[in-house]
């Protein structure tokens, strides 16, 4: 939903994003987690892969570390996320239940990078998972 074709454009320029992330100033991999990880649009692990390692390349950034980056910026936006919408759930707007699993697999994924091992026991030993499955 925050990206848009201009197709009077050509080459990257024909994509924009209209997501500003509250307008804050975050590091470099947040909107790249934010866009990976968006639960509207699936991504494969394959594609995950790939993407990251060409905005690595492409912003000389070290793979290892900016994966890491990525994947704890991804935990931090889902952990929120999932905040948020148990809160809308208990304040009457039961349609965000549907998300809550979506949202749960992609904290998984961004929990499963070494560098996140001891948040994964953290949040396993402490967040149940949603408990309805599409």
């Amino acid at each position: 939903e925050n990206l848009i074709w201009r197709p009077e454009r050509t080459g990257l320029d024909r994509i924009g994003l209209l997501d500003f992330q509250d307008a804050f100033v975050a590091p470099r991999g947040y909107d790249l987690a934010s866009l990976l990880r968006d639960i509207r649009r699936p991504v494969s692990a394959a594609q995950v892969t790939r993407q990251l390692a060409r905005f690595a390349a492409a912003t000389n950034t070290d793979p290892a570390a900016f994966g890491a980056q990525v994947a704890t910026l991804g935990a931090q936006r889902n952990l929120r996320i999932l905040g948020v919408f148990a809160r809308l759930v208990a304040n009457g707007k039961p349609r965000y239940a549907a998300f809550l699993p979506a949202v749960w697999d992609a904290l998984m994924c961004d929990l499963d990078h070494p560098a996140l091992q001891n948040l994964r026991r953290v949040v396993v030993a402490n967040l149940p998972p949603p408990q309805d499955r599409p």
